[in-house]
């Protein structure tokens, strides 16, 4: 085992045991406020925002306010101002149903009898575990990106052979589309775009 593992195993003891020390609630709450719930509101919209948007009442409302917009000023129109509406909207949407879901579910487990407080414990060490390596996959996924870098070179250098190198071998998380053909292109692409 290479002193990599090692230090990783490391930290996904330590980890485990904060999340076993904080509990279910208290690591859903950091993990769910400040910058990581900015975070996680700007994914859930870029990954769902369009399938929204594809909805014909939204849809039609999309297309109806950029008409409007565009009759007052085309620029507006142009650069399609309703959508960069829609998303706004969206946005806040979602942080205040993250706010009360958070809460709820936090409360829920965060209730002072002995088979909550067991539950609350092991669900924390689950969670802060899990989150820590989504983090892993999403920064792995972003070094994919600029994987032609001589810094990112560097460290992929460095975990070769470890299990961080399997990791970004293996990443589920793919910010990069890989364009077998044109058509699995356009197909990726009318999926992930509203225009």
């Amino acid at each position: 085992m290479q002193t990599l593992d090692v230090i990783t195993v490391i930290a996904a003891i330590v980890l485990a045991l904060l999340g076993l020390l904080l509990g279910f609630g208290k690591t859903l709450r950091f993990f769910t406020k400040g910058i990581f719930g900015v975070v996680l509101s700007v994914f859930v919209c870029a990954t769902f925002g369009g399938m929204i948007a594809g909805i014909p009442a939204v849809a039609e409302w999309i297309g109806l306010l950029n008409t409007k917009l565009g009759e007052s000023w085309s620029f507006l129109e142009t650069i399609h101002l309703a959508t960069v509406i829609y998303y706004v909207v969206l946005f806040f949407a979602v942080q205040i149903v993250r706010i009360i879901i958070v809460k709820c579910v936090a409360g829920v487990f965060e209730a002072d009898i002995l088979p909550m407080r067991i539950v609350n414990k092991l669900l924390g060490m689950a969670l802060m575990v899990a989150a820590v390596l989504l983090l892993t996959l999403l920064v792995l996924a972003v070094f994919r990106i600029v994987e032609d870098t001589a810094f990112v070179q560097n460290i992929l250098a460095k975990i070769n052979g470890t299990f961080l190198g399997t990791l970004y071998e293996n990443n589920p998380v793919k910010f990069v589309v890989d364009t077998g053909t044109a058509e699995e292109a356009a197909r990726f692409l009318s999926r992930s775009l509203l225009f």
